[in-house]
């Protein structure tokens, strides 16, 4: 089986072309690898790679070189292809994909993945495209747009940027008036954020399902209702460390503003009746481990 790096070249805080790529080469050779490196050199360019190759019909293995970003674009080209496996070497500022497994380490050797065997995970199929773990509405979604300018500061890398980007945020607006139709049931208020998640984690470290699954097919909805000033560090907080979710259900002392909900199909709408998300879970894709 042929196995394709895609790097991002501009993925984290150095350029691979560096010192990553010529570490690779140097790995691939002494394993005796049938291997190509393809470098991406603009948003969704990892897509085209991907499909480019996985049209093929051979047997191909999609080594996604970068960050999460980079990871979702090799899925959302590989997805549709059974001749296609997708694996992650990680050198992104938040990573959070690897977090889902319990021993990550695996992630960073290069022999452990050559010779694992794939696993078949689910993938959030929605109106935007396809993700793998975590699609959000509302003060996450915003912070997440605000996390790359802060991530070139100096020192500061995934986790930082998140929290900076939090700060950001926090001085402006918050809520927003959503309806959230699942295949049972219809919320609606105003919500601080909504997080579709498949997977655990975002933002460089925040968890916020801890129970989530990448291959139950079902998503983990939290959804938290527009809070003051006051409170929303014990909310950020919580849900940071995933302590908001106890026993897999919200905790006593935040169930007056949220509450999670599993479910395999959603729909968002804000309140003008735009449809912000159509998600259905799809059982579709391999991920090396």
């Amino acid at each position: 089986m042929k196995t394709v790096f895609i790097v991002n070249p501009v993925s984290g805080k150095s350029d691979a072309s560096t010192i990553f790529i010529p570490k690779l080469i140097q790995q691939s050779e002494a394993l005796g690898l049938d291997y190509a490196i393809e470098r991406t050199y603009a948003p969704k360019h990892a897509i085209e790679i991907a499909k480019n190759y996985a049209s093929q019909g051979h047997p191909i293995r999609l080594m996604a070189c970068g960050g999460d970003g980079t990871l979702n674009e090799v899925f959302a080209g590989a997805w549709e292809f059974s001749n296609a496996e997708v694996g992650c070497i990680p050198c992104g500022s938040g990573n959070d994909f690897i977090r889902n497994f319990s021993d990550n380490s695996l992630f960073h050797d290069l022999q452990a993945q050559i010779n694992g065997t794939s696993q078949t995970i689910d993938l959030i199929q929605t109106n935007h495209g396809i993700a793998i773990a975590i699609c959000s509405v509302g003060l996450d979604a915003e912070v997440a747009n605000g996390i790359p300018k802060f991530r070139r500061f100096p020192f500061c890398g995934g986790e930082m940027a998140y929290k900076l980007s939090i700060v950001q945020q926090l001085l402006g607006r918050m809520g927003r008036e959503l309806t959230v139709i699942t295949d049972k049931e219809v919320f609606q208020g105003n919500f601080l954020l909504a997080a579709i998640c498949n997977g655990t984690t975002y933002g460089g470290g925040f968890c916020a399902a801890p129970n989530a699954c990448l291959n139950d097919g079902l998503l983990d909805v939290i959804l938290i209702k527009k809070v003051n000033h006051l409170r929303i560090a014990q909310v950020i907080g919580n849900y940071k460390n995933g302590t908001h979710i106890q026993n897999g259900v919200i905790r006593k002392d935040l169930q007056d503003i949220a509450q999670i909900i599993r479910t395999n199909y959603l729909q968002i709408y804000s309140s003008n009746k735009k449809n912000l998300f159509s998600i259905l879970m799809e059982n579709v894709a391999k991920q090396r481990i």
